[in-house]
Order: structure tokens, then C-alpha cells, then sequence
């Protein structure tokens, strides 16, 4: 089987498509069980309340940040793949 520079990048494409979904959703599940870790620890008197917005917004932020940076790291990849794969066939 023959695989070609195109095949080679929409693979790319969509790995880093579901490689951003992936970690994007792990950190931001991560930033909302410490919400809950804060918020329980508010109601048993342990800690001062806090608002959604204080621990999501910085966490929604990184997550997008880290899901963007690993994607394009699985995206460049790819390409360099489908690149050293086109030179390889000339």
C-alpha cells in the first residue's frame, strides 16, 4: 500500500484535531474538579468562597492554550512527514 503526501496530511489534520478536543477536555474537567475541591472546602469553612468565573476562566484559557499547542505540535509533525514523503517519491 502506497501511501501518499495528502493522505499523510488530512491524517495529520485530524490527529490534531482530536489531539486538541482531547486535551483541551482533560484540562478544563481538571480545572473544574479543583472548583468543586474549592467550593467544598468554602462550605465546610476551610477555605473563602469562590466564583466560578476565578477558576474557570484561568482554566479554560490554559486548557485552550496547551490543546493548541499540542495540535499544532501533532500538525507540524505531519506535515514534516508528508514532506520528507513527497521529496522521498520525486
Amino acid at each position: 500500500m502506497r501511501v501518499t503526501p495528502r493522505t499523510i496530511v488530512v491524517l495529520a489534520v485530524a490527529a490534531a484535531i482530536v489531539v486538541f478536543c482531547v486535551v483541551q477536555d482533560r484540562l478544563t474537567a481538571a480545572g473544574a474538579r479543583r472548583y468543586v475541591a474549592l467550593q467544598r472546602a468554602a462550605l465546610a469553612g476551610r477555605a473563602p468562597a469562590v466564583t466560578v468565573d476565578e477558576v474557570m476562566g484561568p482554566a479554560v484559557d490554559r486548557s485552550v492554550r496547551q490543546g493548541l499547542l499540542w495540535g499544532a505540535g501533532v500538525l507540524a509533525a505531519g506535515l514534516g512527514l508528508a514532506a520528507l514523503q513527497a521529496n522521498r517519491r520525486e
